[in-house]
C-alpha cells in the first residue's frame, strides 16, 4: 500500500473539513419586490413547483420536495395538487432561482410552503428552502 504524500493528506483533511460547509444552504437575500399577485393554478410541475395560468412558474419558498426521479417524488406532486390546483392563491415574490420566481404562496391567508414542509414533504437532509 503507498503512502500517501504530505500535500496529499492536507488537501484529503481540507475537502472533508468543507463538506458541513457545502451542506448549509442559505436562502438568497429578497430581490424582488414584496408585491403580493394573485395566480389561477393551472398545473402543479412537481411538489414545490406550480404554473399559473397566465404563465408564471413559482417555486414555493418553504419546502424542498422530491424532484422527478427520486423517491415520493409522485406523492407530494399529488399532496400539492389537492391543495391548489385550479385554486387562486396569493405569490409574494422573494428571489428568482434558475429562471423561476421564488416566492411564498398563500392560499386563504395560509403559506402552502410552509404547510407542504411540516406535512413532511420536504427532503430529509439539507433541504433547500
Amino acid at each position: 500500500m503507498s503512502m500517501l504524500r504530505p500535500a496529499a493528506l492536507g488537501l484529503l483533511a481540507l475537502l472533508v473539513s468543507a463538506v458541513p460547509a457545502l451542506a448549509q444552504w442559505r436562502e438568497p437575500p429578497r430581490s424582488m419586490p414584496a408585491r403580493a399577485t394573485a395566480c389561477t393554478v393551472s398545473r402543479v410541475i412537481d411538489g414545490d413547483t406550480i404554473r399559473c395560468r397566465d404563465g408564471r412558474t413559482v417555486r414555493l419558498r418553504g419546502v424542498d420536495a422530491p424532484e422527478r426521479g427520486e423517491p415520493r417524488h409522485a406523492a407530494a406532486t399529488r399532496a400539492l395538487q389537492q391543495r391548489v390546483q385550479g385554486r387562486t392563491v396569493t405569490v409574494v415574490p422573494h428571489h428568482r432561482s434558475h429562471g423561476r420566481v421564488v416566492g411564498d404562496v398563500l392560499l386563504n391567508g395560509r403559506n402552502v410552503g410552509r404547510e407542504m414542509h411540516a406535512a413532511g414533504w420536504s427532503k430529509p437532509r439539507n433541504a433547500r428552502r
